[in-house]
């Protein structure tokens, strides 16, 4: 299996991965959407024997202001058939690194944090920043190298793609 940046003939792919892993169109929708709005800022496959398996975007995360203040992690897809192979977490693994690699301070993500706390992610909350898409702050994380908590509680926003 390779990780790679996604290219033009592999877009119908990523939309199928995204369809079939959440039994549905809306994630391989805000993909679309992202990337109509050049809101995609990242964007990775994973490939094996020359089939896209799986997938993983980030887009920029707003400050009130409207200030790009990170990037969200959302939404990552593998095949079902090919789930519980690690190839999701060798997905996060590598695009946080590239995430990281081009200066972004802190990336966001909204999931299950026994799940992404392995990669270093902790409660968004425990440093002020909060999202709509969760509101009590459960399950919306943060990554950085040097978070620190906010002096007051800073909602961060997606991009509109989200608002489906």
């Amino acid at each position: 299996m390779i990780i790679r940046e996604e290219n033009e003939s592999d877009i119908v792919n990523i939309t199928t991965v995204h369809n079939q892993a959440f039994n549905g169109p809306d994630e391989g929708e805000i993909v679309k959407n992202l990337r109509k709005n050049s809101n995609l800022t990242i964007s990775l496959v994973a490939e094996a024997d020359g089939k896209i398996i799986g997938h993983i975007a980030y887009s920029p995360i707003y400050d009130k202001n409207k200030e790009i203040i990170g990037i969200g992690l959302a939404p990552v897809a593998v095949l079902p058939s090919n789930q519980k192979q690690g190839i999701g977490s060798k997905l996060i693994e590598k695009g946080n690194e590239i995430a990281l690699s081009k200066g972004f301070k802190k990336i966001f993500v909204l999931g299950d944090p026994e799940y992404y706390c392995r990669f270093g992610f902790k409660i968004a909350k425990n440093y002020n920043y909060f999202s709509s898409f969760d509101p009590e702050g459960n399950h919306f994380m943060v990554l950085g190298d040097q978070l620190k908590k906010e002096s007051e509680k800073a909602s961060v926003y997606y991009c509109k793609e989200f608002n489906v």
